[in-house]
């Protein structure tokens, strides 16, 4: 496990029930399965962790050289996955990411952490079609505090951001295409050697935790 290169943490959304596409971040691509590709795009970066609702085959597992939490909330959705995964985020800030979401990388990563202010509880991008809190920017102390409630009550994340200091920024949102489907996967597999940018999936329609 690299070491931080900043005060940021990756949490990897991965505990969604994938209805439209069972297992699909088991599936591989390019040799890869999806959820070893998204790992592998920041480990270098930042340190990693997944939450997940259960492990993952042994093979993959191996390539995971991260904590795996196993969702303490089973079934309630990605803010479940969020609060579980977030016992384990040692930095001050941290990135959420849902795993199926191939073209977020480090480099947005960075685009975020630049954008966190003094004061802010999470940065949050936003486009035409709405914004994408399953890969935003978070302090973790904020979640802590304010994610419970929410937890008990709607569930949802953006019940949570309503309590919080959230600063949005503005990104193209061909970049949280996701793979939900089988359509979403063959596209993905037919892009130019990773150049292609995928455009069919629904940006923020994510059910990967």
């Amino acid at each position: 496990m690299p070491a931080a290169t900043s005060d940021v943490t990756v949490v990897l959304l991965a505990g969604g029930e994938a209805t439209r596409l069972p297992r699909k971040l088991e599936r591989t691509d390019h040799g890869d399965p999806l959820i070893v590709r998204a790992y592998e795009r920041f480990a270098p970066h930042y340190p990693v962790v997944i939450s997940a609702s259960a492990t993952f085959a042994p093979e993959i597992d191996d390539r995971l050289d991260c904590p795996i939490v196993i969702d303490r909330w089973s079934k309630r959705g990605p803010l479940a996955g969020m609060l579980s995964a977030f016992a384990a985020v040692e930095t001050k800030l941290a990135l959420v990411v849902a795993a199926d979401m191939p073209h977020v990388d480090a480099d947005l990563a960075r685009e975020l952490l630049d954008a966190f202010g003094v004061g802010d509880d999470a940065v949050v991008p936003e486009h035409l079609h709405g914004v994408e809190p399953l890969c935003a920017m978070y302090d973790r102390a904020a979640v802590l505090r304010i994610a419970p409630h929410a937890l008990r009550t709607s569930g949802a994340v953006h019940e949570m951001l309503a309590g919080m200091r959230v600063r949005y920024v503005a990104v193209e949102p061909a970049r949280f295409a996701n793979v939900n489907t089988r359509g979403d996967w063959n596209r993905m597999r037919e892009r130019d050697d990773g150049s292609e940018i995928l455009t069919h999936g629904t940006p923020g329609g994510s059910n990967s935790a």
